[in-house]
C-alpha cells in the first residue's frame, strides 16, 4: 500500500531522471561527437521521440553528406518531419529524397510518401480545392512511374478519396446557388454536376433541387417566359419521376407540378 511519502519520493526520482535527461541532451546538442549526436538520433527516432530526433539529425545533416550514412540520416529526417504532422515540410524532403538518391532501394517509397503528404494536406471540401489537385496530380505521377508498385493499390484509394473531396465541393457549390436563390446558375452547375458525377451518391439530391429551381423560375417568371419554364419544369419532373420513383422527394414535387 502506498502512502504520501511513498508517492512523493516517486514524483521526486522522475522530477530528477526528467531533469539530468534534458541536461544530457543539452549537452549533445553543443557536442561535436557526431557519430554519437547520429546514434542518440536513431534511439530518439524509435522511441517515438520525433522532435528530438528532428533536431540531432538536422545538426548532423551537413556534417555527414556524402558519406555512407547520409542517406539513413536524411530518411530519418524526413519521416521526423512526418510524424510530427509537418506535411508540407515532409512532402519536400521525401521528393528530394527521391530524387538525390534515385538510385536508392528507398526512392520509390520517398516518392510515394511525397505524394502521401499532399494527401494529407488536403482540406475540407468547403474550402478551395487547389490543394486536392495537386495531390491527385502527385498520385497519379507515383503511379505512371512505378506502375509496379505495390503501393499504387494505396495510391489509386488516396486519389478515389480525393475525387470524393471534389465531387462534394462541386455540390455544395450548385447547391449554395440553389439555396441563395440564383437558379439559372443552379441549373447550370447541376447539369456539370451530373456530366461529371453521373453516379454520385448526391445525384437524386441533384436532380431534386434541380427540378426545384426550375418550378422556381417558372413560378417567377415574365409573361413571355412562363409557357417555356413551365414546360422546363414539367419537363424535369416527370423525368425525376422517372428516374426515382421511390423517392421521398416525390409528393412535394406533384404538389409543385398541381401549383403552376
Amino acid at each position: 500500500m502506498f502512502y504520501f511519502s511513498d508517492v512523493k519520493k516517486i514524483l521526486i526520482i522522475l522530477f530528477i531522471v526528467s531533469v539530468n535527461s534534458c541536461s544530457k541532451y543539452q549537452k549533445l546538442l553543443k557536442s561535436d561527437n557526431f557519430d554519437i549526436k547520429y546514434e542518440t538520433a536513431l534511439n530518439y527516432f524509435n522511441d517515438s521521440k520525433y522532435s528530438r530526433a528532428l533536431t540531432l539529425f538536422e545538426d548532423i545533416l551537413s556534417e555527414f553528406k556524402g558519406s555512407s550514412k547520409s542517406e539513413d540520416i536524411y530518411y530519418y529526417y524526413s519521416y521526423s518531419l512526418y510524424k510530427l504532422g509537418d506535411y508540407a515540410s515532409a512532402a519536400y524532403h521525401f521528393n528530394n529524397f527521391s530524387k538525390t538518391f534515385f538510385s536508392s532501394s528507398k526512392s520509390e517509397e520517398m516518392a510515394f510518401m511525397s505524394a502521401k503528404c499532399y494527401y494529407l494536406e488536403t482540406p475540407p471540401s468547403y474550402y478551395d480545392q487547389k490543394n486536392t489537385n495537386n495531390a491527385i496530380n502527385k498520385l497519379e505521377f507515383f503511379i505512371s512511374k512505378y506502375p509496379n508498385s505495390n503501393r499504387v493499390s494505396e495510391a489509386d484509394s488516396l486519389i478515389f478519396q480525393l475525387n470524393l473531396l471534389l465531387e462534394e465541393k462541386q455540390f455544395n457549390i450548385a447547391h449554395s446557388y440553389y439555396k441563395t436563390g440564383k437558379y439559372n446558375s443552379a441549373i447550370y452547375s447541376f447539369n456539370n454536376f451530373i456530366e461529371n458525377y453521373p453516379n454520385s451518391k448526391f445525384l437524386e439530391e441533384v436532380f431534386y433541387c434541380q427540378t426545384k429551381s426550375y418550378f422556381e423560375l417558372a413560378k417567377n417568371s415574365i409573361d413571355e417566359k412562363k409557357d417555356l419554364r413551365t414546360k422546363e419544369f414539367i419537363f424535369a419532373y416527370r423525368d425525376f419521376t422517372l428516374t426515382y420513383p421511390q423517392s421521398k422527394y416525390l409528393g412535394e414535387l406533384k404538389n409543385l407540378r398541381d401549383e403552376l
